[in-house]
Formats: C-alpha cells, sequence, structure tokens
C-alpha cells in the first residue's frame, strides 16, 4: 500500500507548454492536457479505487475520498475497507493509520518523478520534460484519454493514463514495473468550490506512535 501512496501523489497543478524540442504530438498532447488541467483550482471526488496483480487477478478493493488545491495541498481518506489518511500543506505530509494507531510524518515532495498526484497540480514544462505523452479522443469526442510514460529510470510506475469529460477527471489508471495495475474511478466531482484551509491541516489523536522523519 506504501506503494500506492508514493504514486498516487503524481498527478495535481497548470501546465505551461514545453520550450525544448520534442515531437509535435507530444508537445500538443502536453499543450491539451495543460488547457484542461489549467481549469480546475481545487478538487471534491468521491473515488472508488481497484488494484489487480499482474494476472489481472483483483488485489484490492476500496472507496475513498479525495479533495485537492493548487498548487500542493490535498487530503486523501480511504473510507473503506478500512481507515487511512493521507494529507498534506505543502510543507509537511501526515500518514493516520488508526488499526495500528500510528502516525507517520515526512517532508513533502513534490517531485511529479516520484510521486504521481502531483502531475494535476504539475507545471506543464515539467509534465513534459517529464513524460511522453499521447492523446486521443474517445465516444465521439465526449472523451479525452492521456497516456504518459515517465522518463526517469527511477519512476514508480511504467505507464499512467488520465481520462476527461471536458474538464472533469472521469478516471486514472497506473502500471507498476512489477505489472499491477491500479485504476481510480471519480465520481461526485465539485470543481472550483471553496475549501475550508483547515482541511489540510492534521490534528494529531491521543495515544498513537508518532513517527516523525522530519527531525
Amino acid at each position: 500500500m506504501k506503494t500506492f501512496w508514493l504514486t498516487f501523489l503524481l498527478l495535481v497543478s497548470p501546465l505551461v507548454i514545453a520550450q525544448e524540442a520534442a515531437p509535435s504530438g507530444e508537445l500538443a498532447a502536453a499543450a491539451q492536457l495543460a488547457a484542461i488541467l489549467e481549469q480546475t483550482r481545487t478538487l471534491r471526488a468521491d473515488v472508488a479505487v481497484l488494484t489487480l496483480d499482474q494476472d489481472g487477478r483483483e488485489i484490492q478493493e476500496s472507496t475513498a475520498l479525495l479533495v485537492m488545491q493548487k498548487p500542493d495541498h490535498f487530503y486523501w481518506e480511504i473510507l473503506s475497507p478500512y481507515s487511512e489518511t493521507m494529507l498534506t500543506n505543502g510543507e509537511r505530509i501526515w500518514r493516520y493509520e488508526p488499526d495500528l494507531e500510528q502516525v507517520t510524518v515526512e517532508h513533502f515532495d513534490n517531485d511529479i518523478n516520484r510521486t504521481p498526484v502531483m502531475l494535476l497540480n504539475g507545471d506543464a514544462a515539467d509534465i513534459a520534460e517529464s513524460y511522453t505523452i499521447s492523446s486521443a479522443d474517445m465516444d465521439a469526442g465526449l472523451l479525452a484519454r492521456f497516456i504518459l510514460y515517465p522518463k526517469a529510470n527511477d519512476s514508480l510506475f511504467t505507464r499512467l493514463s488520465l481520462t476527461f469529460t471536458g474538464s472533469s477527471l472521469e478516471e486514472m489508471q497506473f502500471e507498476d514495473s512489477l505489472g499491477q495495475k491500479t485504476s481510480l474511478t471519480f465520481s461526485g466531482l465539485e470543481s472550483n468550490a471553496a475549501i475550508d484551509p483547515g482541511t489540510f491541516e492534521f490534528h494529531m489523536p491521543d495515544d498513537v506512535e508518532i513517527i516523525d522523519n522530519t527531525q
């Protein structure tokens, strides 16, 4: 599950078209993705998560709540089949595991090569520099899908796809180097609504073990 957390964090800020040389199709796809992502400043959504092994067998199915605010704030709470919360204020990231009565604190890393939800927050120049991007229209142009392959050898995943209806994110899928596939399906989206700043501040529970890796 730790790999999922690290990988989930790569997607989320407005894009700017890359200035360095790249194939025109790739630049066009990056520009199209940038234009879509720039329309969303905040997002709240229910998320259905399905993880499959390399043979297509189900490993886990869960539901979660995602709240994000550009450029670097997000809240992720797993609701079932167990409880777990991760959130960041752009400086630190907290992971609370109630079953273990444990909280882990880390410095927040917004490297989009290591943290895929920051891609939703990422700047287009960084995305185009970090990924090979292609796009395709589906369902008579109602859906747009972007396929991203990381250029860095140390990326936590080998392939990422994002599917949008207009500017609304419908689905995110990624595959790691072992062939494990994770799909996130978004519903009940609320875009660009005001979000309480307290959503991204962690309040330490009583009687938990604290693993503070920021010291």
